[in-house]
């Protein structure tokens, strides 16, 4: 097991500041059940992961940047940290402010940390710029202003700066102080989410890909009887069903239009506009059932089964026809 494996691995033994905004539905990237399946041993692909790559190759010049303009001298702190009380809050800090007053570097000691002031490292694309406020301020994004939280509640500090490097040129700190009252609702979603990791209880769906996460099998012959907000999402599913298939109705003829004025012609412009193009495209694939027929046991032995659970509404869901 490499470092990263380890680190990973250690990472499942509780929960982390980077996991928090997740588990209280404020995380962009990732929800509970993402985290939870994770907790579990069942990695979730990443879908930021070409910017969590750069962010990780990126902090230490960020982490330099901050101590030439604030004179601060940081200090990295190697391993991870346990709440002395609730040791499933765990953290991973990107830096420690050094305490002037205190002699020596930072030390972990006596659960808590020798300083009062951590600091934490990011970037952000310059299209997310509208999402941090003014400098010197703690208008952070939800997520990140959860995870340094976390982090001082973890650590005993008491200030977190965040710097952050915006569009690779825009560099702003921010000062977040001890909340005491968001730590008390962070540890309390935590430690209700942690339990469900430990006793095998999902978390309740944010998303469909969720639901069929949680809920992967159909139990046969089982019927519910619901409350009517159940009914009424029905009934708004059947409508929204129906509207799009008027637009795609409208859309057809739109279409059907322009390609008869198309005919043969490869594209469509106007006033030296290109609009469209209509090419001939040539695909290739397998016609498995004669595969099957002129060869059973090559076809058996690469066809692979998945199952999943199909969502469709009832005939007579709506109200008009109900």
């Amino acid at each position: 097991m490499n470092a990263r494996d380890e680190w990973l691995a250690a990472r499942r033994l509780g929960v982390g500041g980077s996991d928090i905004g997740a588990i209280m539905g404020l995380s962009p990237y990732r929800t509970p059940m993402d985290v939870w399946l994770d907790k579990r041993g069942e990695p979730q692909p990443i879908s930021n992961a070409e910017a969590m790559y750069w962010g990780t190759v990126l902090e230490d010049v960020v982490a330099t940047e901050y101590a030439k303009r604030t004179g601060y001298k940081v200090q990295r702190i190697n391993g991870m940290m346990l709440h002395p009380q609730r040791p499933w809050m765990i953290a991973n800090i990107d830096r420690a402010v050094v305490n002037p007053a205190v002699a020596g570097n930072v030390r972990w000691r006596d659960g808590r940390l020798t300083t009062d002031r951590i600091l934490e490292c990011k970037t952000a694309n310059g299209f997310m710029a509208p999402q941090w406020g003014e400098p010197g301020s703690d208008n952070v994004p939800d997520g990140y202003l959860l995870q340094c939280q976390w982090y001082m509640a973890v650590t005993g500090t008491e200030v977190a700066d965040l710097a952050v490097l915006i569009g690779g040129s825009d560099f702003r700190t921010y000062t977040i102080e001890r909340n005491e009252t968001l730590i008390e609702q962070m540890i309390e979603a935590g430690a209700t989410f942690w339990q469900g990791v430990i006793s095998g209880v999902a978390p309740d769906p944010q998303t469909v890909a969720d639901a069929q996460r949680k809920w992967p099998q159909h139990a046969p012959g089982v019927s519910v009887i619901v409350d009517s907000t159940v009914a009424e999402a029905c009934d708004a599913l059947a409508e929204i069903a129906l509207e799009r298939k008027r637009i795609e109705a409208v859309e057809d003829g739109f279409k059907t239009h322009v390609l008869k004025n198309l005919g043969a012609a490869e594209e469509a412009t106007y006033m030296g506009r290109k609009l469209c193009t209509w090419k001939t495209q040539e695909t290739a694939r397998i016609d498995t059932k004669a595969l099957k027929e002129a060869h059973p046991d090559i076809a058996q032995q690469f066809t692979t089964k998945t199952t999943s659970r199909v969502f469709r509404l009832a005939k007579q869901t709506t109200k008009e026809s109900a």
